[in-house]
């Protein structure tokens, strides 16, 4: 059998293949499915539904989404209900995910009438919290923040404020010498306030148990406890007398020190007192304000940007072994993306050395002469970082592929949504043992939601290391892993 009939018997298999696991996902019934019957909810928005989303009540699959249409400016959703589920009367719609992977679906929640809903009826909604509604609010209050700073600077921003923060800074640097000297002068006295605070708080450690028992004892027997505690009340009472006079003291250095700032004396007086306290502050809030309209419009443009993870196993034949994708696509908008890569290949930079052994005697003859090749592969784990631009239904991509230098090109038929893919690869210009670049050809398909499968040949220009392959992968947008990406950047 000659070449060409080989790749076509490949494809032939590969797309009997991708057939099956499309019938066997259940998208298509050629056989005729369960009965169902149809009811409709109208949505303010259908974004990630699309036909055949699952229609789940208590996280039971109960149908599936028959068709999206637009109705008045908003979404008319058709459901097809299995005939075996009654829907009870109130039942509500609402749109939720599947955890972290943001995959969407309908789920309904029972109503408590005693009816049932009946068949073509539309159901009432119940709007779901979603993380473009989160980012929105917090573009709304950066918004407000940057109104706030705006008038602040209008307000405070004058030519008196460098001068402002430089009074505060000096006033701050004295407070902080006034302290110290404070502190040395008074070191004996706060010793002593430090100690009677110490003194009073063990008293009434000591008294409050005590104090709390008799007060209880003192409702039913008020007559026999004054009688048997006299004497501890009275020393209770002259506890209460020394703690009245130390606390006493303590506020009298309170007020004095109240009376000097109050004056004007010493730094922090001069700091409560002074008019022309915070004529600085005008440098500090522009910087805020600038800050501010980073952080907004930093938020206005990553709110628009997808970040997509992407995992594929492609399994080689010749090799009898797979080689894995982990894949990061951030993708700004519908014609530009950027992707990196981690691939785990079964084999690495194939190196070739050849060793000439040769063998004398002891009085210089040769005894043996041979030639020995070495052939050996490393460095099997290996990453790409591309950039992707669209024109038309042609995607062009250039970067590094598989750690060299390279570019690719992929064709989107029009008609499949960017389902069906065609895609040459090609880097590595410069290989070793004068070997041709790498060449890569496959087809890539979305059979279901996020799931596709992939078939092609690799290293298509060296028939010594060219091989088929097919494999499958998942590819899904992450909204918590771009939350995460973007505090990264920020820090």
């Amino acid at each position: 059998m000659n070449s060409e009939a080989k790749v076509g018997l490949f494809f032939v298999i590969a797309l009997i293949i991708i057939c099956f696991l499309i019938i066997k996902t259940g998208q298509f019934e050629i056989f005729g499915g369960k009965k169902v019957y149809q009811i409709s909810a109208i949505l303010d928005t259908a974004s990630g539904l699309d036909n055949h989303t699952d229609v789940r009540m208590a996280g039971v699959k109960i149908g599936t989404v028959k068709d999206i249409r637009l109705k008045d400016g908003k979404a008319l959703v058709i459901m097809d209900i299995f005939s075996d589920v009654t829907l009870p009367e109130g039942s509500i719609v609402k749109v939720t995910s599947k955890g972290i992977l943001g995959d969407k679906y309908i789920e309904i929640l029972p109503g408590h009438g005693a009816g049932k809903v009946a068949a073509n009826s539309t159901l009432p909604t119940e709007k779901s919290v979603t993380v473009d509604d989160i980012m929105t609010i917090v573009y709304s209050v950066a918004s407000d923040l940057k109104k706030i700073t705006n008038s602040l600077s209008n307000t405070i921003g004058t030519k008196k404020g460098e001068q402002q923060i430089g009074e505060i800074i000096e006033n701050i640097q004295k407070i902080t010498e006034d302290l110290r000297e404070i502190t040395s002068r008074n070191k004996d006295n706060l010793t002593d306030s430090i100690d009677n605070i110490k003194a009073f708080t063990g008293d009434l450690r000591k008294e409050i148990p005590v104090l709390s028992k008799k007060l209880d004892n003192l409702m039913t027997h008020l007559d026999s406890v004054v009688t048997e505690n006299k004497q501890d009340f009275r020393e209770t009472i002259v506890n209460a007398k020394e703690s009245t006079k130390k606390l006493s003291k303590t506020l009298d250095y309170v007020e004095s020190i109240s009376k000097k700032i109050d004056e004007g004396k010493g730094t922090i007086g001069m700091l409560v007192n002074d008019e022309k306290i915070g004529k600085h502050f005008d440098e500090t809030l522009v910087s805020f304000k600038n800050a501010m309209d980073a952080a907004t419009d930093y938020l206005s443009a990553f709110r628009d940007t997808g970040v997509y993870l992407g995992f594929k196993s492609e399994y080689m034949f010749d090799v009898e072994d797979s080689k894995s994708y982990f894949t990061i696509d951030i993708v700004p908008n519908t014609k530009r993306y950027y992707q990196v890569q981690i691939i785990d290949s079964p084999y690495g930079k194939v190196k070739e050395n050849t060793f000439e052994h040769i063998i004398t005697n002891d009085d210089g003859t040769v005894r043996d002469h041979y030639t020995e090749t070495v052939i050996s592969t490393r460095d099997s784990l290996k990453f790409s970082a591309t950039i992707g631009q669209q024109f038309g239904d042609f995607l062009v991509k250039v970067g590094m592929i598989e750690s060299k230098g390279g570019f690719g090109l992929s064709y989107l038929p029009k008609g499949f949504d960017g389902k069906l893919s065609f895609t040459v690869d090609a880097w590595d210009f410069s290989r070793e043992n004068n070997l041709d670049p790498h060449v890569k050809l496959f087809v890539r398909y979305k059979f279901y939601k996020d799931f596709f499968l992939t078939a092609g040949a690799d290293d298509v220009l060296e028939s010594d290391y060219s091989q088929y392959f097919l494999g499958v992968g998942i590819r899904f947008r992450d909204d918590y892993f771009k939350t995460l990406l973007s505090n990264v950047s920020i820090r």
